[in-house]
């Protein structure tokens, strides 16, 4: 019985000192290969490949250390402060890869007390998923993002987080158009919510537009106006049918291009219910006289704006209303095309050229009416049956391919 005791005891004090001495050499592996500090111009420019495998050594101890048996739990918080400083430096030089940990080992820092370090992390987090969110082949939760910036800046409040917050709308508004409004639906009704909250209200009322325009898809738009010979837009008139909105000006080169195709789709649509809008945004010199002149005049693939489009003018429209379409909806670029549905909701904000005609198409179908009366699941489900119909399709184009 005695000599079983001893050999337990022996057995336990060899385990533990291989326990000791395997955590030691860890740790030495930790420390040998960890920076002493974050490099100053972290983010301006990647970190060199030496200090980057020097990291990636630093995480493989880490994770041999969370995998000993028995780990007291400051051991754990002596390797996840270090695992912070090494992931910090490798989600700028690989950040898919080291992203999504360095966003989780910042909660656990937040969680264990640890403000100081918590803190530091979760501004590069906040940083390098700005970038991330402005790729536009970037498959990422903005709302989450802002979310989570709305959550640092409660934190931290200060001048530095309304920086943060600015840099990040900024860096969205520099996108094109399709991608910036939405990543500008997800992120700025959480910042204004937050403006309100703290009552800054001037911030959240700058939003405002960039919210208007961004989520309007799903809502009913609100159109008023006046037109190049004075008179009023009458919505009611336009019950029923098909609209497309643009905004343009007599200037704007993309405008002109964009006619001969507007005016191709308007002949072959109108006496099916199209009704194309035109919102001249009245800058740069594009009076009333201006834009009758320029209609009057331009072809456009050997054709003339139809005399009955409807030619809304910004300067009119001011003057009546004291403000304009372009001003509540934040229109900063032009040419910008809303299609808008029979049931009078936005359908599509900027329709790519390419699917345009196909989108119209299927406002102007019958079945158009019958959909919006359907319920959320049903939606789902027939647009689950045409994705299915499209495979299906795509799959018997292949194999028509494959004969040749």
């Amino acid at each position: 019985m005695r000599t079983c005791f001893w050999a337990c005891a022996l057995a336990f004090f060899l385990a533990s000192f291989v326990f000791a001495q395997d955590l030691a050499q860890l740790q030495k592996n930790i420390t040998d290969n960890l920076p002493a500090s974050l490099p100053e111009d972290l983010g301006s420019k990647p970190p060199p490949q030496e200090l980057v495998g020097s990291c990636k050594k630093v995480i493989e101890a880490v994770n041999q250390i969370y995998a000993l048996p028995d780990l007291s739990i400051p051991d754990k918080v002596w390797a996840l402060r270090r695992e912070t400083i090494a992931l910090i430096i490798l989600a700028y030089a690989e950040t898919p890869a080291y992203y999504p940990r360095l966003a989780l080992v910042s909660d656990e820092l937040e969680r264990m007390g640890d403000r100081k370090l918590a803190q530091v992390a979760e501004k590069h987090v906040l940083t390098i998923g700005m970038e991330l969110a402005i790729r536009t082949n970037a498959n990422f939760n903005t709302q989450a993002l802002a979310e989570r910036m709305v959550m640092y800046a409660e934190q931290n409040p200060g001048e530095e987080s309304f920086r943060l917050l600015d840099s990040f709308l900024q860096k969205i508004r520099r996108m094109a158009v399709r991608p910036r409004d939405r990543r500008l639906a997800a992120a700025a009704p959480i910042f204004q919510e937050y403006y309100l909250r703290i009552n800054h209200t001037a911030r959240a009322i700058a939003l405002e537009p960039d919210i208007q325009r961004s989520t309007l898809v799903g809502k009913e738009m609100m159109l008023m106006g006046v037109d190049i010979n004075g008179k009023d837009l009458d919505w009611l008139a336009l019950d029923g049918k098909v609209v497309l909105i643009q905004f343009w000006g007599t200037w704007c080169v993309n405008c002109k291009a964009e006619f001969s195709h507007l005016i191709s789709l308007y002949e072959k649509y109108h006496d099916r219910g199209l009704e194309i809008i035109a919102i001249n945004t009245g800058v740069d010199g594009d009076d009333e006289r201006k834009v009758k002149q320029f209609i009057e005049t331009e072809y456009f693939g050997g054709k003339k704006i139809p005399k009955d489009w409807i030619m809304l003018h910004e300067g009119a429209g001011e003057r009546k209303f004291k403000t304009t379409l372009t001003k509540f909806y934040g229109i900063t670029e032009l040419p910008v095309l809303i299609l808008i549905g029979q049931n009078g909701k936005v359908l599509d904000l900027h329709p790519l050229p390419s699917t345009l005609e196909n989108r119209i198409e299927e406002a102007l179908s019958p079945f158009a009416t019958i959909m919006d009366e359907l319920t959320d699941e049903e939606s789902q489900q027939y647009e689950e049956m045409k994705r299915k119909r499209q495979g299906e399709e795509d799959q018997k184009i292949q194999r028509e391919l494959e004969k040749l």
